[in-house]
């Protein structure tokens, strides 16, 4: 029996001169962003700290509620949408997680009833958590402490992933979502993601740009506007605001492996 429908069908994203402004703020989080995210296509959101990208993930469920512009998910403008019926199409995940005092089955499954037993174990193992579950005594069926105390915090964000990833949802949305475990984990869930989902709209953000890569397209935002589009290539080559963080993350990658400077 497959997942609960979503009424998201191809999972494009556009964004017209949007706009937001966090009270008390001086300068706009958001300045009249026009975009357009491709469907079917995985997309990485990246630049400086405070550059928009949270804000503007946000605003596609509507976590937040943009002060100027449109948003549009196939051609259907997000604030004429039920919010259920919005949400129903998307998959969020952020660095900070929420873990039930319940079993790991029921942490993933978040109430569903339509899915199988290799649907979970599916998802589970794209979030790189089969393994360490198939060692516990009672497996999917271990209780969890209170708010997921006995998982490390790695473990809560890729239990967190599993569940986004069982509803099989159009759009998938990873905010920073693997910022707690190791760069080798989180390339190998990446590639599940991306080889799982071919005919889905993936969104990521991460800090680690060795890991996105491999994004269809890759956005750079800086101080809430775009400024840069394109492939990883594209943009090295343009040897702009992408390949300056791309350089500087690398240089910082070798003086961490070889012990830092002389």
């Amino acid at each position: 029996m497959s997942a609960t429908p979503t009424p998201v069908l191809k999972g494009q994203i556009r964004f017209e001169q949007v706009s937001y402004h966090y009270p008390g703020q001086t300068e706009p989080a958001l300045h009249a962003v026009s975009l357009t995210i491709p469907a079917q296509k995985t997309t990485a959101i990246v630049g400086r700290v405070g550059c928009g990208k949270t804000t503007l993930l946000q605003a596609i469920p509507r976590i937040l509620n943009i002060s100027h512009g449109h948003i549009f998910v196939d051609e259907r403008e997000t604030a004429s949408l039920p919010l259920a019926t919005l949400r129903r199409g998307i998959g969020f995940v952020t660095q900070d997680v929420f873990i039930f005092s319940d079993t790991i089955r029921n942490n993933v499954l978040f109430g569903r009833e339509d899915v199988t037993e290799e649907q979970l174990r599916q998802a589970l193992q794209t979030a790189q958590m089969e393994d360490e579950i198939r060692t516990l005594e009672k497996g999917v069926d271990t209780l969890l402490g209170e708010r997921g105390i006995t998982l490390s915090g790695g473990q809560r964000q890729r239990l967190t992933i599993a569940r986004a990833l069982i509803a099989d949802p159009a759009i998938l949305i990873l905010d920073d979502a693997l910022s707690m475990v190791d760069t080798q984990t989180e390339e190998r869930i990446l590639t599940q993601i991306l080889a799982g989902r071919p005919d889905r709209t993936n969104l990521i953000v991460s800090h680690r740009l060795t890991t996105i890569r491999r994004a269809d397209w890759i956005v750079v935002l800086e101080k809430g506007r775009v400024a840069e589009i394109g492939d990883h290539r594209t943009l090295l080559e343009q040897g702009q605001i992408y390949a300056q963080l791309y350089q500087k993350q690398l240089l910082a990658q070798e003086l961490e492996t070889n012990g830092g400077p002389a």
